[in-house]
């Protein structure tokens, strides 16, 4: 599934808007977790780089 900058801008401000308006802390903590992990994703994109953490080489 291909995702687009704005698709992540709408869910990003959604996630943000029910973070707000949410009063169960481990609702909240969920939507910035996935937030988190947008900001990761599309920064990822963002600079042409995938980074992978792979230590076997070792």
């Amino acid at each position: 599934m291909e995702i687009s900058k704005n698709d992540i801008a709408i869910i990003e401000q959604a996630l943000k808007a029910a973070s707000i308006n949410s009063t169960d802390y481990e609702e909240i903590e969920q939507f910035e977790t996935v937030l988190k992990k947008i900001d990761i994703t599309s920064s990822a994109q963002n600079d042409g780089f995938r980074y992978d953490y792979d230590d076997s080489s070792s």
